[in-house]
């Protein structure tokens, strides 16, 4: 059954200036902006529930392919090394570089997990047509774990460094790295959606 919002729950906050306004659904491509500072609230994304949720469960499927598979073939001389990614983590943290492993680990491991195990858990009842319990909580977390996946640099950390290898090296992309790339995109067309039409969907 659904729960009719309270009065707070139909108030938009803009994030940059702090000017509260009503919010209201958007239809599709239909932008809200700031009254005050004209940044942009929200968006009418094209995409409903089924649509992402279908979205989310390919990236899941991706995201296990890109931390399972190799992402780079080294060969120099006779000898021949691949590594998947959190093979790459576990030696950098052997090495010394505990900073690097740790941030690696959250914002390349950790959150894209979360991220999509919230979107699966939120967007799978709506798609059937219910609201999920603590479907509040999902939303705030997903807001908050926004910030630190940034999938994007670690892909592009890949190929700089596939590069730099290259010219040492023969060094060659596996399907790791292609998988990065394709979760990458997956995961910013997710993003792209918002989540403020997830609060006011209507199971």
């Amino acid at each position: 059954m659904h729960q009719e919002a309270s009065p707070l729950d139909t108030l938009a906050v803009c994030e940059r200036c702090g000017q509260v306004h009503r919010w209201q659904p958007l239809p599709r491509r239909a932008v809200a902006r700031c009254v005050r500072c004209d940044a942009v609230l929200g968006r009418g994304h094209r995409l409903d529930a089924q649509a992402l949720l279908a979205l989310t469960v390919a990236a899941a499927v991706v995201f296990v392919i890109a931390n399972t598979a190799d992402l780079i073939d080294i060969r120099l001389g006779n000898s021949r090394h691949h590594t998947t990614f959190p093979q790459a983590i576990a030696h950098a943290w052997e090495q010394g570089d505990v900073l690097i492993a740790a941030v690696a680990t959250l914002t390349a491991l950790v959150a894209p997990a979360v991220f999509i195990g919230l979107r699966l858990y939120l967007l799978a009842p709506l798609a059937a047509g219910w609201r999920p319990p603590g479907a509040a909580l999902c939303l705030r977390l997903l807001h908050a774990m926004s910030h630190w996946n940034t999938l994007e640099v670690l892909t592009v950390s890949a190929l700089l460094a596939l590069v730099r290898i290259a010219a040492l090296a023969e060094a060659s992309p596996e399907p790791g790295l292609f998988a990065l790339g394709v979760l990458t995109l997956l995961m910013a067309a997710i993003d792209s959606a918002g989540l403020r039409h997830l609060w006011w969907h209507e199971p």
